[in-house]
């Protein structure tokens, strides 16, 4: 009996969820350089690898942030705030400058968080 390959079978639970996030290998390149400091996934350790899946599975699938990230839109409309204050605001409470890197429950709670306000954030 072959010995289970571990690495493979993480392999292609990353295949899976890059391809329901819609990432190119460009994307994954950068995103593996930007965090392990390596250009590939084969150069990465069991560990690495599994934290990469897990960053995966953390990102929301597109279609289903398109509509939240519409509420969103209108939100912000709304109280008046500019791009730039939502992205400050993005970066101070989550770290990520765009809604776009926002897992599926990130952006539930930041809807939820302009639905609550009146004024613009200060203080950026």
């Amino acid at each position: 009996m072959e010995p289970f390959n571990f690495s493979k079978a993480i392999g292609q639970e990353i295949d899976f969820e890059m391809q329901r996030l819609g990432w190119t290998t460009n994307q994954e390149q950068e995103h593996l350089i930007k965090t392990y400091g390596k250009r590939s996934r084969t150069s990465l350790t069991e560990e690495e690898l599994l934290n990469f899946l897990q960053c995966l599975k953390s990102q929301p699938t597109p279609a289903l942030d398109e509509d939240l990230i519409s509420q969103t839109d209108i939100e912000r409309e709304q109280l008046s705030w500019t791009p730039e204050q939502v992205r400050q605001l993005l970066i101070k409470t989550y770290g990520k400058r765009s809604r776009t890197f926002l897992t599926y429950e990130e952006l539930q709670e930041f809807k939820e968080y302009l639905q609550s306000q009146s004024d613009p954030p200060t203080g950026f």
